[in-house]
């Protein structure tokens, strides 16, 4: 990622609706795997600047790697002892140590050179039983500017996913896309964002701070996918992809 679009993560992942509500859908998503326990060892591996890391403490035992300093000297303001530096191709972690790990957003990025390869250390490091909550970017065709600030180099679609989990010994538990109901409202963004490209213009940021009211009434249409997610149900298409899988005994 550009140095600039860590300082941009770090500045808005506490507030900005996108990021409050894929927080909803994960604790959705893993409260489904684990409804009771809240004892859990928890990897997340690539936290950034580790907004998650607080979020994902109330399951359990939280750890992050990331292999950025610049990410880590941000996360460690709010998280020290807990982070450390580590590519997610090469975890230095001994095997069967975790119960979950986590990955938002990670393995897209240009900087993992083989994204099945991190899925199998991704698999290595989980105890039996243990499960994998990944969130990546969809579709090829909502491609734009961000992804070129993050170093994004793949979008996924929910079958990629789940046949990369499947790959390397994982069983599929739950796959949905995400942010689903603003799809129209994303793609028209990244069509304006490409004519204002072509024209010479810079567009404005995925993260570009909002009115107090724009950014609740987004967060609370997240919300309402959570809750649909939450209760064992999916979406055929959105701007993201999650996929819960686990690993078996």
């Amino acid at each position: 990622m550009e140095p600039e679009a860590y300082v941009e993560m770090y500045h808005a992942e506490a507030d900005h609706w996108w990021y409050r509500g894929m927080r909803l859908i994960t604790e959705r998503l893993l409260t489904i795997a684990f409804p009771q326990r809240r004892d859990l060892r928890i990897l997340d591996a690539g936290c950034g600047t580790g907004g998650n890391l607080s979020f994902l403490n109330a399951f359990g035992s939280i750890y992050g790697i990331d292999y950025s300093t610049l990410a880590l000297s941000f996360a460690r303001k709010t998280h020290v002892g807990v982070v450390a530096q580590a590519t997610v191709e090469t975890l230095p972690i001994a095997d069967c140590t975790f119960d979950v790990v986590t990955s938002f957003d990670v393995l897209y990025c240009q900087e993992v050179i083989d994204d099945v390869h991190a899925l199998s250390e991704f698999a290595r490091v989980l105890r039996p039983q243990g499960i994998v909550l990944i969130r990546l970017p969809a579709l090829d065709a909502l491609r734009g500017p961000h992804d070129a600030k993050v170093h994004g180099v793949r979008r996924y679609t929910l079958a990629e996913l789940r046949s990369k989990l499947s790959l390397v010994g994982l069983e599929p538990l739950h796959f949905t896309y995400a942010n689903s109901l603003l799809l129209p409202i994303a793609w028209l963004s990244r069509w304006s964002q490409q004519i204002r490209l072509k024209r010479g213009q810079s567009p404005d940021s995925d993260l570009k701070p909002l009115p107090p009211f724009a950014n609740n009434l987004l967060r609370g249409i997240l919300s309402l996918e959570a809750a649909w997610i939450g209760s064992g149900h999916g979406f055929p298409l959105g701007v993201s992809v999650f996929g819960l899988a686990r690993k078996p005994v």
